[in-house]
């Protein structure tokens, strides 16, 4: 039982850091990989310091409609 809530809890450290990452535009699985290696607390509060970087561009592609002509 213990061991499902240590699980739970490292679940919900992992997620709160993809998601905290993600909106600074950072590399998420980057950013996991560390809190396995280090702490996910320290990694969180690391996170939370930092800036946010300059999004990336959003291109929407346009196509262009082709018109079947029937003769």
């Amino acid at each position: 039982m213990e061991w499902s809530i240590v699980i739970l809890v490292y679940a919900v450290f992992l997620y709160s850091i993809y998601k905290l990452s993600k909106s600074k535009n950072r590399e998420p699985a980057g950013w996991m990989l560390a809190s396995l290696i280090v702490s996910p607390l320290i990694i969180l509060i690391i996170l939370a310091i930092m800036q946010a970087l300059p999004g990336r561009k959003k291109t929407s592609v346009k196509r262009k409609k082709i018109s079947k002509k029937v003769k």
